[in-house]
């Protein structure tokens, strides 16, 4: 109960101790931890949980998630609304070693049972933007693929975006025409390693952030 005697759901008192966390940066809190086991997974959670995993156990991942994972790509954003996004989804093990050799042999793109891999056709927005809608079909791919990469957390499945690979390589294990490039190998799986805590530290938010000028 309030003070002012009106009834707080255990969900409210989630979100708010989650938003408190955000807001206190250095404070554990035991809300998150809570929310993510089993219960309907806060924008707020899933955020502060997404890190890149490059280790996957073998077990298949089920097609419903994947479906659900390429249902919130096209929700992205996009210029004019051309959505000039293209997904290729790999679970063929031979597709997965030529993969692997054209990304210089990282991990996660060895031991991932499913790779999603994001794509602009860079032709599609080319008529209403001409040479500028090379750069959007890039831009619009990438904001598809953060979405995949979301989403993988709120279904409890690792991802990683392997963006260092031989593009010219890519293209020509997956076909892929003239117009259309590869923008992020994502690696999906459930995963086999919890995410790894990067090197550098995160800078202060009150070092990035610029008002009206820089």
């Amino acid at each position: 109960m309030t003070r002012e005697g009106k009834k707080v759901s255990r969900r409210q008192l989630l979100q708010r101790a989650v938003a408190l966390s955000l807001l206190t940066p250095g404070i554990a809190s035991s809300a998150e931890s809570v929310e993510g086991k089993g219960a309907e997974k806060s924008f707020a959670w899933v955020v502060n949980h997404r890190g890149m995993i490059r280790s996957y156990k073998s077990e298949p991942v089920p097609e419903e998630k994947i479906q659900r994972l390429l249902q919130y790509a096209v929700r992205a954003p996009s210029a004019g609304n051309f959505q000039p996004w293209e997904f290729i989804i790999v679970k063929n093990p031979d597709v997965h070693a030529q993969l692997t050799k054209a990304a210089m042999n990282q991990t996660s793109v060895a031991t991932a049972p499913v790779t999603i891999v994001t794509c602009a056709d860079i032709q599609r927005m080319g008529s209403q933007y001409g040479a500028r809608g090379s750069f959007f079909s890039l831009v619009d791919a990438s904001f598809a693929s953060l979405l995949i990469l979301l989403g993988a957390v709120e279904q409890d499945l690792g991802a990683c975006f392997v963006g260092s690979y031989n593009s010219e390589e890519v293209a020509k294990v997956l076909a892929l025409p003239a117009h259309v490039r590869p923008v992020g190998l994502i690696t999906i799986g459930y995963p086999a390693e919890q995410p790894q805590k990067p090197k550098a530290k995160k800078i202060p938010l009150s070092k990035l952030v610029h008002i009206d000028k820089w």
